[in-house]
């Protein structure tokens, strides 16, 4: 019975991100959702709230990006290098996504939800990589132990997630690499040890 679930949700997430890149998030309904999955209404309410839960689930699909990533470096890379690293991959990411279009939805129904907020949650992937990095500098020596590591990580993340707001803000105009990467650089620098 577990896996008819875990099967009935992913077929609505799929449907779902398939019908939003067709049709846009607006204009797919929860009919379309529904029929597009070959789950029921019932299935649906099951696993989400409303349609925005699928939007939500955005960052999850980042998330698997992000698995494998921390393992293709080069280990010769310092934990500094390695944070700057990963801040061009994230850009990068979110600059050539096919999600893309879904960004500033995304980010918009975030600041209005009460529910949770995925792009904070400190249980994804990606908090949880720049976290390991952060707390292993601390340990070798790289990063300065004026603040812990949930701190540096919480600063890192928000960081990037401010410099992202204002580039959908400003509607993708420039390049997020281009702009956001400098800075991140800064913040970089300051809590070397």
């Amino acid at each position: 019975m577990s896996n008819t679930k875990i099967g009935a949700k992913e077929k609505i997430i799929n449907a779902a991100w398939e019908l939003f890149r067709e049709k846009g998030y607006e204009e797919t309904t929860l009919q379309d959702i529904i029929d597009k999955s070959g789950t029921s209404r019932g299935a649906f309410y099951h696993h989400f709230r409303a349609k925005e839960d699928l939007l939500f689930r955005m960052a999850w699909y980042f998330d698997k990006k992000y698995k494998g990533w921390l393992d293709s470096l080069d280990t010769n890379f310092t934990i500094v290098e390695k944070l700057f690293l990963f801040d061009e991959y994230c850009c990068r990411l979110l600059e050539e996504s096919e999600f893309k279009p879904f960004l500033q939805q995304l980010y918009g129904y975030e600041v209005m939800t009460s529910g949770t907020r995925y792009i904070l949650d400190e249980d994804r992937e990606y908090f949880k990589l720049v976290l390991a990095l952060m707390s292993e500098g601390i340990k070798n020596g790289e990063l300065n132990k004026s603040a812990s590591a949930l701190v540096l990580t919480r600063s890192y993340t928000g960081l990037q997630r401010g410099m992202t707001y204002s580039w959908l803000l400003e509607n993708c105009r420039y390049s997020l690499l281009e702009s956001a990467h400098p800075i991140m650089k800064l913040f970089l620098e300051s809590i070397k040890a």
